[in-house]
């Protein structure tokens, strides 16, 4: 048995402010002002007339009214309640009442956008330079893939599904009608390099699942090699990777699946999944549209387990046994729990 690091789903936060969080995905925001509860915060998101995007606590100073409600004039965010305008970087520049603006103003968010990804920084700005940048990962940007994304609402703390995708032991289980990939039987191997967590696991000359086969035109039991692998790569990334290889050509490149999958807070027991799927193969749009499809259902399978975890630990303390156990398979996921905790305890020794 492995130790645990905490006993069911902490009741305090545990998800670090200062880190790159993906706030949305670039084609959400245009020239309209986008809400969002991102790490207990409320986020206005829009884009400048130059294209860029810019980010503002959604929360007017005067009475508080959300600045989502408002419209944007120019690259002004003009409060719908009494008119007030705030520049792109927060400072508050016209009171209708008034000839001059008072000395106020909101909190400005710090953004990058990187190929499908708007991510954002709710943290301490005098640490910021301190701070890991978004993982980096190639696939998103490189032309020999096609992408799809999509985004979901999950009633379940961030860390639940992060956890989800480090063990994939439970594919045959909860998509067992879906996915039908049955034979995830053994744990994979883990390393741990930093504060990095990498998983992998090798089939070599095995029989194809369906739905791997199905994508390359093979029936379902071909001998085929199989590796799948991925990274915990920070609090609020994690990446998947499948890669499908004929034996019988060695040298040839191989038919890859990535998978990004973004874990966004809304707060202690609510997250957003931006979710980014990857394929050098078989990347028709009308095939990609199928196979996006596809993993939706799976996706909405995960969500409802999840959900029903949070749920069950929403109740406790209750009468009953609730202690957590962890086996062979959690590996990578207990990592990833120790690196939560640490970029934690590195927060609040800054903090403190």
């Amino acid at each position: 048995m492995i130790p645990h690091a905490w006993e069911g789903i902490p009741q305090q936060r545990n998800y670090p402010y200062n880190c790159w969080w993906v706030a949305a995905f670039g084609d959400d925001i245009g020239r309209s002002l986008l809400a969002r509860w991102l790490l207990d915060t409320p986020v206005v998101l829009f884009r400048r007339e130059d294209g860029t995007v810019a980010a503002l606590e959604d929360r007017c100073p005067h009475r508080m009214a959300p600045l989502s409600i408002g419209r944007l004039q120019g690259d002004t965010v003009e409060c719908g309640y009494h008119g007030f305008r705030f520049a792109d970087n927060g400072r508050c520049v016209r009171v209708p009442t008034q000839d001059s603006p008072p000395d106020i103003s909101v909190r400005y968010f710090p953004v990058r956008e990187i190929g499908p990804l708007v991510w954002i920084y709710l943290g301490d700005l005098a640490v910021i330079d301190q701070v890991p940048p978004p993982p980096d990962m190639p696939w998103l940007t490189d032309r020999a893939f096609a992408l799809r994304h999509g985004t979901m609402e999950i009633a379940a703390n961030y860390m639940l599904l992060k956890e989800n995708v480090l063990d994939l032991t439970h594919l045959g289980y909860v998509h067992a009608s879906t996915f039908q990939v049955t034979d995830i039987v053994r744990p994979p191997d883990v390393v741990v390099d930093g504060d990095t967590v990498h998983y992998r696991q090798r089939f070599i000359n095995a029989p194809l699942p369906a739905g791997y086969a199905h994508t390359l035109g093979l029936p379902p039991g071909t001998p085929w090699n199989r590796e799948t692998h991925g990274s915990f790569l920070s609090p609020a990334m994690q990446q998947g990777a499948t890669d499908l290889s004929d034996p019988s050509l060695p040298d040839a490149l191989p038919a890859s699946t990535r998978f990004a999958h973004a874990t966004t807070p809304i707060d202690q027991s609510r997250m957003l999944y931006f979710w980014v799927l990857g394929r050098n193969h078989a990347n028709s749009p009308q095939e990609m549209n199928g196979f996006a499809d596809f993993i939706k259902k799976g996706f909405a399978e995960d969500r409802a387990v999840l959900e029903a975890v949070q749920a069950l630990a929403n109740r406790n303390p209750r009468r009953g046994g609730h202690d957590e156990r962890s086996v062979k398979a959690d590996a990578a996921g207990v990592q990833a729990r120790r690196v939560i905790a640490r970029w934690m305890a590195r927060e609040n020794a800054a903090t403190a």
